[in-house]
């Protein structure tokens, strides 16, 4: 499945104009994600690149402690295409090298999991997400979150539904990511401004918390 991800990717991207594409680069103070603290106890670098081509996208994220623990990098690849104005379909690849076991990216199964997902806007600040891992390390674990985005800030709350054996999201159900993000930009000069952003983020089922500040470049 990793080949064929790889292989629409590279697909969707030859030959397409540079405009088509979108670059940036994100430092965290900690990577959190889905409640869970994945990039050890130190700042994360989260590089992306993103080709869109009307409904359709395709992209690569990545996540880099800069503790230098090998253990919590990340590689992503993903497809989204929205079905409508409101709803979008993603497949994605998580791929963790330093993972136990993980060996080299098209060689092996384990160190990738693969997920689907369907996102729905139900109004301009309602939004809906459910995702399932469908192969890989973790398949069987679902997701759900609901968000609320005003202004600034967003509030959020998503739980876990059938995590298997191998513990993806810690729990077997239940609540795993509830807080708020707020967001603003810090001017550095009269034509540039620093997009900066702050979460707080409880996890109840593992009873950890966590407050993260971040800008983009």
């Amino acid at each position: 499945m990793k080949k064929t991800i790889l292989f629409l990717f590279l697909a969707c991207t030859f030959g397409v104009n540079a405009q088509d594409f979108s670059f940036g680069a994100d430092v965290q103070s900690r990577y959190v994600w889905r409640g869970a603290q994945l990039g050890d106890e130190s700042a994360s670098l989260q590089p992306s690149v993103e080709y869109t081509n009307g409904k359709l996208a395709v992209g690569a994220w990545g996540a880099y402690s800069l503790g230098g623990n090998d253990g919590a990098q990340e590689m992503d690849l993903y497809i989204s295409y929205a079905l409508t104005d409101a709803i979008s379909v993603t497949v994605t690849d998580y791929y963790f090298p330093g993972a136990k076991g993980a060996g080299k990216y098209l060689e092996t199964e384990t160190g990738h999991t693969y997920e689907a997902a369907i996102s729905w806007a139900a109004t301009d600040a309602i939004s809906l997400m459910a995702a399932n891992y469908v192969a890989g390390d973790y398949e069987g674990a679902t997701y759900v979150e609901a968000s609320y985005a005003a202004d600034q800030f967003t509030l959020f709350v998503g739980g876990v539904m059938g995590d298997n054996a191998l513990g993806a999201y810690g729990t077997e159900e239940g609540l795993v990511n509830v807080g708020i993000s707020l967001e603003s930009e810090i001017q550095l000069s009269s034509t540039y401004s620093l997009p900066v952003n702050s979460s707080l983020i409880l996890n109840p089922d593992a009873e950890s918390v966590f407050l993260t500040f971040g800008f983009s470049l």
